[in-house]
């Protein structure tokens, strides 16, 4: 039975939920990678020693399906919402759903472009750059910066499985209406964007944990924009769906 929305109440819960606990996942990661050989244990698991190479580096089926075609889809999705939200404003059918649909596009736009952002100002190596793995640069925490001579790292977070992660936005519009489907939105968008990253990861393009940072940033992207476009609008129904 729908349950009526108390407005003025502070939803703190959902904000432990949206932003306490990727906030404390971060932290956490932060500790786990900078202090640990996890990253590198796992990435060594694709790493031929005797050839200095990660072998599928250019394998066909991971570099054009897995990095190229698959991002194609994310193209489609963020283009098709884009053009609904146009074609709303004389599409009577689509009205209802214009604020919904600005919102996908947005996430699915904001999302990476935060951490394409973040990895222009890190310093941050792609595995097959440095030179525990035949390349050219040294390991170097987070916050260090560039040795001199050696050109700055832009691997971090990964910016290929944020597309993917991006699709969580569907958990947002569908959770007060649809919360079985929300989670299945959910579900689809982490495993879709960990595809994605777990792929560059074979190949050697980023560590593990570049994808989790950008699960991380794409989640606090998207209850950010939330807050801004679609809470207000769903109290405004007065109804809280699933309790």
């Amino acid at each position: 039975m729908a349950e009526p929305v108390n407005r003025r109440a502070l939803p703190w819960r959902d904000y432990a939920w949206f932003a306490g606990l990727p906030l404390l996942a971060a932290a956490g990661l932060y500790g786990l990678v900078e202090y640990t050989h996890i990253d590198k244990v796992f990435s060594d698991l694709f790493f031929d020693a005797a050839t200095k190479k990660f072998p599928l580096r250019h394998d066909w089926f991971l570099e054009v399906v897995g990095h190229h075609w698959a991002k194609y889809v994310l193209v489609v999705i963020s283009f098709a919402s884009l053009a609904a939200v146009l074609l709303s404003y004389g599409v009577e059918a689509l009205r209802p759903h214009r604020r919904p649909l600005l919102f996908l596009f947005l996430v699915m736009m904001i999302g990476p472009m935060a951490v394409g952002h973040l990895k222009d100002v890190t310093n941050k190596h792609c595995p097959y750059d440095l030179n525990v793995y035949g390349g050219y640069a040294p390991h170097k925490k987070l916050f260090e910066p560039a040795d001199p001579g050696v050109e700055r790292g832009r691997c971090w977070p990964g910016g290929h499985a944020s597309g993917g992660f991006a699709l969580v936005a569907f958990y947002f519009i569908w959770r007060r209406s649809r919360p079985r489907l929300a989670m299945a939105g959910m579900g689809a968008g982490l495993a879709y964007g960990m595809a994605l990253g777990l792929g560059r990861t074979v190949q050697g393009a980023h560590f593990l944990s570049h994808n989790l940072w950008s699960a991380i940033v794409v989640w606090l992207v998207a209850w950010l924009l939330y807050e801004l476009i679609l809470r207000r609008a769903q109290d405004r129904d007065g109804v809280r769906v699933g309790r």
